[in-house]
């Protein structure tokens, strides 16, 4: 997948871009609050409906306009897509692809994975910023995971709400119990299956940047299986098993406290925790190795590289590490966008170069 164009109209600082990138690595470059940020934010929210800098839309229309427009045009399948977002404060949000009103379940959306300096805590930050990391991942690999993750998540609500009224002997409470195992199980095994393949990529991209170090990546439960294998039914026994044994736990605290809610993603390096026992520097090559890894694993699932969109992350790397990034980002199949106030003390012989400057590209 890979865009042609991208056109936006009143976003941000933006009045009107129509930008067309290179087929590879695509740096944008300028000065802090010069609108590289808000071009990489304009092409992540053509994928995915949402900022990843504000929960408003209404904060991304222009100062003093009442709307704006995003256009994509990209390479899918030896076929050219286009999708359209407008936003407006009277209209509100309308998706299109290839001129049909849509979702952004459709198949044929485009795709993103977004790397900013945030992620570089991905490792000592907490389970939930892990989680979501998986659950993004799987949302835009399986339509199907998103479903069943929005089922839990509402059956969940559902769950805790009657244990806060102390209605867990009701008829209702057995009812919305068998479907919370159930969509668990479904989450929890995607997750397990997901990151398998998250493991064997960047287990070997890690030793590519770091040229040392062995990195493994495990899926936490919250719960014990006692066998050795992991299907849906053994995880429904389990997660079974193991709500039964906290009910008292539960109508004491009121809470769920069995479920993909509560799991989380152990990275190792050197068969040590990661976020205990490696240092910064180490932290951060694995953020790199684990957000390269997201590509290689979408493209060995759906069978076709996501957009990638790097945001100010070469300054929180040390020069040998920019300069292998930038290596990898130049030679690899996928195209990317990556956002950089300065280029020094690296080469990019094949990048193209665009300067951004009050909005503009020149």
């Amino acid at each position: 997948m890979k865009l042609r164009q991208v056109e936006a109209r009143n976003f941000r600082n933006i009045t009107q871009l129509d930008y067309h990138p290179g087929s590879g690595l695509n740096i944008l470059l300028g000065d802090n609050a010069q609108g590289k940020t808000n071009i990489l934010e304009s092409i992540y929210v053509l994928s995915t409906g949402s900022s990843f800098r504000t929960g408003q839309d209404k904060n991304m229309i222009q100062y003093e306009k009442e709307a704006f427009i995003l256009r994509g045009r990209y390479n899918y399948n030896d076929r050219d897509i286009e999708s359209i977002l407008s936003y407006s404060l009277k209209e509100g949000k309308r998706f299109a692809v290839n001129s049909k009103k849509t979702t952004f379940n459709h198949s044929d959306r485009l795709r993103v994975v977004l790397f900013t300096p945030d992620d570089l805590y991905l490792i000592k930050g907490s389970p939930g910023k892990r989680r979501q990391f998986l659950d993004f991942v799987l949302g835009q690999i399986k339509n199907e995971y998103d479903y069943n993750l929005s089922n839990y998540v509402k059956i969940l609500k559902k769950r805790n709400l009657l244990l806060k009224r102390e209605q867990s002997n009701t008829r209702s409470f057995k009812i919305i119990e068998d479907i919370f195992i159930e969509n668990a199980a479904r989450v929890i095994l995607a997750r397990i299956n997901l990151i398998t393949i998250l493991d064997e990529s960047s287990s070997s991209i890690y030793k590519e940047i770091s040229n040392k170090g062995q990195l493994k990546t495990r899926y936490a439960l919250s719960f014990p299986i006692d066998s050795g294998k992991i299907n849906l039914d053994i995880l429904k026994k389990a997660l079974k098993k193991q709500i039964q044994e906290k009910t008292d736990q539960e109508i004491k605290r009121r809470s769920s406290l069995v479920g993909p809610h509560l799991d989380d993603m152990h990275i190792y390096q050197d068969g040590k925790l990661a976020r205990y026992f490696a240092s910064q520097g180490q932290q951060r090559n694995i953020a790199v190795a684990l957000k390269l890894a997201e590509l290689y694993t979408f493209k060995k699932i759906s069978g076709f590289y996501p957009v990638f969109l790097l945001d100010e992350v070469l300054s929180e790397l040390d020069a040998q590490k920019r300069q292998l990034l930038l290596d990898h980002l130049q030679e690899a199949e996928f195209q990317s966008f990556l956002t950089s106030v300065h280029l020094n003390d690296v080469e990019y012989s094949q990048a193209a170069i665009s300067v951004v400057e009050n909005g503009e590209i020149h």
